[in-house]
């Protein structure tokens, strides 16, 4: 499994969910707060701010697991002035602290909806181009055509809009609370930034399109957004085991994406 680089499938994608549901909750929180039916009570909200955190800061740990020495990390960000990676490394650290202070102020104050969702929005905001930097690191490497395009900083932002906009549909589903147009529009924006991503890697040589992993993330991410956005107001997400089902389908489109990402140029070149 060494050309799939798991610790990198498992950090870029969930620290790009977690980044693009901070953005979706805060976004959904922001346009509900006059509405007092379509606010989450307290604990759904904290239960949800809680999956939110763990998936961004397990998912960034990630990026400790293909490292040769993981107790020399620190040695990453000495390079701010010259490497993508040690800027990707710096750009984390003050990211996760700033969603860790939205996560605990929303914990603590539930209800305080305007400085939790400005602070929300504020963090989606920044972490997006902080997901570009992480595509730099790929794309500056003109030696790899498959990581060297535009689809590499078009797919990282996709699956961030997607994962987070898609998957809390039927999450709130499952509150009973009703998707906004914001919420279902930003699912679609993530669905075609994730299949541009996919048309222009696939006009590169060496592209992998017979793989099953392409067909399982078309599958999985594109074909169940359009399901999960066009149902977006549907009872059928009001079951627990279908929520569920349809969230972790959805993040196991955009690992099957990000693993075959990783596995067209690893495979071809190990001596990384």
């Amino acid at each position: 499994m060494h050309e799939y680089q798991l610790p990198l499938v498992l950090f870029t994608v969930m620290s790009q969910w977690g980044i693009g549901a901070v953005l979706a909750l805060s976004l959904y929180q922001w346009q509900s707060q006059k509405q007092s039916s379509a606010m989450l009570s307290a604990k759904a909200l904290r239960t949800t701010i809680a999956a939110i955190w763990l998936i961004e800061v397990i998912g960034s740990s990630m990026s400790m697991g293909h490292l040769g020495d993981p107790l020399g990390a620190y040695r990453s960000v000495l390079g701010i002035t010259h490497s993508w990676l040690s800027r990707e490394a710096i750009a984390f650290v003050l990211l996760n602290g700033l969603i860790s202070l939205w996560a605990l102020a929303s914990w603590l104050q539930p209800h305080a909806i305007r400085r939790n969702s400005l602070l929300g929005l504020f963090c989606g905001v920044i972490g997006l181009p902080i997901i570009l930097v992480t595509a730099q690191i790929y794309y500056q490497m003109q030696a790899h055509p498959l990581w060297h395009t535009p689809a590499t900083q078009i797919s990282f932002i996709g699956t961030a809009l997607l994962l987070g906009f898609a998957t809390l549909i039927p999450w709130l589903r499952l509150q009973g609370k009703t998707a906004t147009n914001s919420l279902k529009l930003g699912a679609v924006i993530g669905a075609l930034f994730v299949l541009a991503g996919l048309v222009m890697r696939a006009q590169v040589a060496g592209a992998d399109v017979a793989s099953l992993l392409l067909w399982w993330q078309v599958i999985a991410s594109l074909i169940l957004a359009a399901i999960v956005i066009t149902l977006a107001h549907s009872a059928l997400f009001n079951k627990t085991a279908l929520s569920i089902i349809a969230i972790l389908m959805l993040f196991s489109g955009e690992i099957a994406g990000r693993m075959l990402f990783y596995g067209n140029v690893m495979a071809n070149a190990p001596w990384f």
